[in-house]
């Protein structure tokens, strides 16, 4: 049992490492970005672009691939025909991607318009052309979410790690062409080459490897296959329905806010995301690659105590301090000050609710491997419809325009806080959590009240960050004490013993 636990522990080190090389270059990519674009139409363009290429993609990666594909491939290899089952998805998801693109670059303008209708006539010109560029990766980054599936189901990683790496130095890369040549079109062929690149390695490694076999591949498996996926994948369909209409209507009415919003969201998002690349899918995977234990109540208390130890001070850190985080990491070059403004009410609503996604994304993990498929969909499916309605709600209010991006991540918050709600009703584990969270209200009070003190007393932005930064320690330091004492305890034995 304890050589278990270590390979998971491995395991789940192995997938941070790789979230956190692929963070570090997302977020230089980030800076770069809004340096050489800011939030301008470009930069609205292209990730209003990304959004309608990945759209019609959502139920074939995301959330529903890991949940379907890892279990569907451990099955497999009991069964002893991994290496053709894999081969035989592969050819079928990748051929629905191919259709799916074909239907994109047909339906291109109408997509513009659906998608950003609140642009420009040139800012949707831009777009259509980077969707054109953009939608010839849609078949390699489909495959891929395959091909990775189906490496964590052996235990691997590697696909998983170099994903993300992959594809932010390639868009480095583009940015830096930018630059130098003034043509944006480069931003979109980096964004294709990468996928493509990427998809055609890890297809001939894992063929080499004996992992992955077209032997005695045919039309009848492949369909087979495609059922398959598909029957398992009915409970879970509802989920990138109600994932890609919660993006398309916000990134609708961030079109309408004024140009600059629609990257401003992503901008902020950069530094709210780090909590989920580099701790929820990690350790999600990790549970899910990993047999359901015995004592679910326990597992889950492990999990939520350490995560509510990190993240509920940090949410409240964010918050407080989000003009001050925004102007040290983007403001330079192109990100001038209506991009700051913007972007920092953005984290200040997303931060509201980063402690309780970061500990929902993970728990949904233990539903899906439990085989709890349906009530993990109508979970996340619930939190995304309560972001819709209130990011719609919130769009009649008269200062909707002045603080729109405020309000589009108080969406996002709201969604956090529903999906971790629904998962404790379903796991049934109430109380505990909510005796837990109880006691990270106290350090988290005190991170309010501190910034808003410094606040008071400090007016430059690096001594306010400094002094937050102090602040936070001091309040992480006291909720591990309230919700980890066993780790002081350990602490204080070891330090007994050597003396």
């Amino acid at each position: 049992m304890s050589g278990a636990r270590h390979s998971t522990r491995k395991f789940t080190a192995i997938l941070i490492s790789g979230a956190l090389t692929s963070k570090l270059l997302g977020f230089g990519r980030e800076i770069l970005m809004a340096q050489v674009l800011g939030a301008s139409l470009v930069a609205d363009g292209f990730r209003g672009a990304i959004t309608a290429v990945m759209l019609p993609l959502a139920f074939l990666q995301n959330e529903t691939v890991p949940a379907v594909m890892i279990p569907m491939h451990r099955d497999a290899l009991k069964d002893g025909n991994g290496p053709q089952r894999l081969g035989a998805m592969t050819v079928a998801i990748t051929g629905i991607a191919v259709i799916l693109m074909v239907g994109l670059q047909a339906l291109g303008e109408r997509a513009v318009d659906a998608l950003v209708g609140g642009f420009s006539a040139e800012g949707r010109s831009l777009t259509l052309d980077f969707i054109r560029i953009m939608a010839l990766g849609m078949p390699a980054s489909a495959m891929i979410n395959v091909l990775a599936a189906g490496e964590i189901a052996l235990g691997r990683t590697r696909l998983t790690n170099i994903r993300a790496s992959i594809l932010n130095i390639a868009v480095l890369m583009g940015i830096a062409l930018v630059a130098v040549s003034g043509n944006f079109h480069t931003l979109a062929w980096s964004f294709s080459i990468a996928f493509n690149a990427l998809g055609a390695w890890g297809l001939y490694t894992m063929w080499r490897e004996g992992v992955l076999s077209f032997k005695g591949l045919s039309l009848s498996s492949v369909l087979a296959s495609g059922r398959e996926f598909f029957r398992r994948l009915r409970p879970l369909l509802a989920l990138p329905v109600a994932e890609q209409a919660n993006v398309w209507i916000e990134r609708l009415l961030a079109s309408r806010v004024g140009t600059g919003a629609v990257a401003s969201l992503d901008y902020a998002r950069t530094l709210t995301e780090s909590a989920l690349l580099l701790i929820s899918q990690p350790v999600g995977l990790a549970v899910l690659s990993s047999h359901p234990p015995k004592d679910v109540g326990a597992q889950i208390e492990a999990i939520a105590r350490p995560i509510l130890a990190l993240a509920v001070p940090a949410s409240v850190f964010l918050a407080m301090f989000a003009p001050e985080i925004v102007r040290l990491v983007f403001l330079r070059g192109a990100f001038n000050e209506q991009a700051l403004f913007l972007t920092s009410q953005a984290l200040r609503g997303i931060a509201l609710g980063l402690w309780a996604a970061t500990l929902g994304w993970i728990l949904i993990r233990i539903l899906n491997g439990a085989g709890r498929n349906f009530a993990a969909a109508a979970i996340i499916v619930s939190a995304y419809l309560v972001n819709i309605v209130v990011n719609l709600l919130t769009s009649y209010l008269p200062t909707a325009h002045e603080w729109g991006t405020l309000l589009l991540g108080l969406g996002e918050a709201a969604r956090g806080i529903v999906l971790l709600a629904g998962v404790m009703i379903v796991l049934g584990s109430r109380r505990k959590l909510l005796y837990l969270m109880f006691l990270a209200c106290f350090p988290a009070a005190l991170m309010a009240l501190l910034s808003w003190q410094i606040h008071e007393v400090l007016t430059g932005p690096w001594q306010r960050l400094f002094a937050g930064g102090f602040a936070y320690l001091v309040c992480l330091a006291l909720s591990v004490a309230m919700l980890m004492p066993g780790v002081y305890i350990a602490a204080f034995a070891r330090v007994r013993g050597r003396l």
